[in-house]
């Protein structure tokens, strides 16, 4: 699952017009210092200046070019034995006083120069920055790392973030002489799942958290994965589907697309969509221009997600527009990496067997048996985000309706159970923005750019709650720029019936109507 991929444009809130956010700049000497600092569970195995335009070496992070002057900690966890978790902390010379923390992506595992680059969007704008690799280095989706390390998939599940958290604010003080003001949180997909799983578990390393589609239930989404192949598995083992995306989309927005006032290729609220796919069934012969009884068969397995043979729901399915990103149903649903990734999952995380092979998946036996030994180490599910709450925490999560991995359901759901945890008081402290038109954390036909981290931190600092924002879909010579207004859900946009349909301004937030 993908790193973050929203252009969060992490800015300054000054809170004087004018006035410079920096806190100041330390000595150079307080850099170097660092080497060898003893900290929770580990050591600083070296820190080193970079001046902006230098290239970093050494670390995990060689070969990146810093984009402005910092001072970077390298540091070396090791609080159990077959655990090894490095961490990197990235201190600008003009500090806003700020720490962020940012999540991975996929099975997570090492810090590359690519990675770096999240780093440096933070540090540029006055951030000390924390990023981990949560205790192993690992190709992007396999996961043999697991094998016979039961330590590295707890450090993977929770703890390797919570250490980067605690170490991090103790370099961060000793480097400037003084603690960060507050904490922040940045992850999407598996890093959002990270978000969660400091929220609900180590409620006091952060002040603020942006959670985006988040693989909170990460057996059950590997598990998906594996039944949407199987579910588009063709008369001869061939998948099928991908051709007949764009039909079944151009249905769906034929019915559903105006329910928002609008006719734009958007869907505002999918749920409130109702579409079967025999609606599109041959009547004779198969053709390019309807689909067969098997395509009506995979189609409404996907959509519905998996099931036991019992009838009980393991997962919920894509919402209906989704199909129209072939790019990410490709990804996620129709080819075989959408397998693959969780033969990766089971074979090692489950089963820890190099020899397990996909063919031998058997729904009805193995999901129990991973939801009793893997779920409670890596998903993150509780609803419970009090002890968050209680000290001030603030939470925004964030979901694209047209991700086809991590269900928009699923995201909905969760926060109506935080929300029923919680009570009235969940209103103070926690913000779910569903986004039309977004794919798995960024991209698609939506107004997909927004930022969200000045909102969070005028609620944390300021105790000043968000509303509706503004999301921005970039302009192009052919003229399809847009802004829309992001609403906090159940809110959802609705054309006013007046002005440009491409601004945000002729658009009202209102409550989403119930599903019939």
């Amino acid at each position: 699952m993908a790193k973050p991929g929203i252009r969060t444009l992490i800015i300054c809130a000054s809170l004087v017009a004018g006035a410079s956010c920096a806190i100041g700049a330390p000595t150079p000497d307080a850099c170097t210092a660092l080497g060898g600092l003893k900290v929770e569970a580990g050591t600083v195995e070296g820190a080193e200046r970079f001046s902006a335009g230098e290239v970093i070496k050494g670390g995990e992070t060689e070969g990146a070019t810093a984009a402005a002057d910092m001072c970077r900690a390298r540091v070396r966890l090791q609080p159990v034995a077959g655990s090894d978790i490095k961490v990197e902390v990235w201190m600008p010379e003009t500090w806003n006083g700020r720490m962020q923390g940012f999540g991975g992506a996929g099975f997570d595992g090492g810090l590359s120069p690519g990675g770096a680059a999240t780093l440096n969007r933070a540090v540029v704008q006055g951030y000390a920055a924390v990023q981990t690799d949560v205790g192993h280095k690992a190709v992007p989706g396999l996961a043999p790392w697991v094998h016979k390390q039961p330590e590295k998939v707890i450090d993977f599940g929770h703890r390797g973030n919570h250490l980067a958290a605690v170490v991090a604010k103790e370099v961060i003080a000793a480097r400037y002489g003084r603690p960060s003001t507050h904490a922040y949180f940045l992850g999407c997909s598996n890093g959002g799942r990270e978000g969660l799983m400091e929220v609900t578990r180590y409620p006091s390393d952060y002040d603020g958290v942006i959670v985006g589609a988040p693989a909170r239930r990460y057996l059950e989404i590997l598990t998906k994965l594996i039944w949407n192949y199987d579910a588009v598995l063709g008369p001869g083992g061939a998948p099928q589907l991908d051709d007949k995306l764009g039909l079944v989309h151009r249905a769906i927005m034929r019915k559903c697309d105006a329910l928002d006032g609008v006719t734009d290729g958007l869907l505002e609220n999918p749920q409130a969509c109702r579409f079967d796919p025999a609606e599109l069934k041959c009547r004779g012969e198969a053709s390019s221009t309807c689909l067969t009884g098997a395509e009506v068969s995979a189609l409404r397995k996907v959509y519905d997600g998996p099931r036991l043979s019992s009838g009980q729901s393991v997962m919920t399915g894509p919402a209906l527009g989704s199909e129209g990103l072939k790019d990410n149903w490709s990804a996620w649903i129709t080819t075989p990496q959408t397998r693959a990734y969780g033969q990766e999952f089971y074979r090692w995380m489950v089963f820890d067997d190099p020899a397990w092979n996909v063919e031998s998946f058997q729904l009805d036996r193995d999901y129990p048996l991973a939801l009793r030994k893997i779920a409670p180490v890596v998903n993150a599910t509780s609803a419970d985000v009090g002890a968050f709450t209680r000290r001030g925490g603030k939470l925004i999560i964030y979901q694209g309706w047209d991700d086809p991995v991590i269900s928009a359901a699923e995201t909905i759901g969760y926060v109506d159970e935080v929300r029923k945890t919680l009570g009235p008081s969940a209103e103070k402290s926690v913000r779910l923005y569903m986004v039309p038109g977004m794919g798995h954390c960024a991209g698609g036909p939506g107004a997909t750019e927004f930022d969200l981290q000045p909102a969070l931190e005028k609620w944390v600092e300021e105790g000043q709650p968000p509303g509706h924002l503004v999301a921005t879909k970039a302009d192009s010579p052919e003229g399809t720029g847009f802004t829309r207004p992001l609403c906090p859900w159940p809110q959802t946009a609705h054309y006013d019936g007046k002005g440009s349909k491409r601004s945000a301004s002729s658009f009202r937030c209102k409550a989403a109507p119930p599903r019939n």
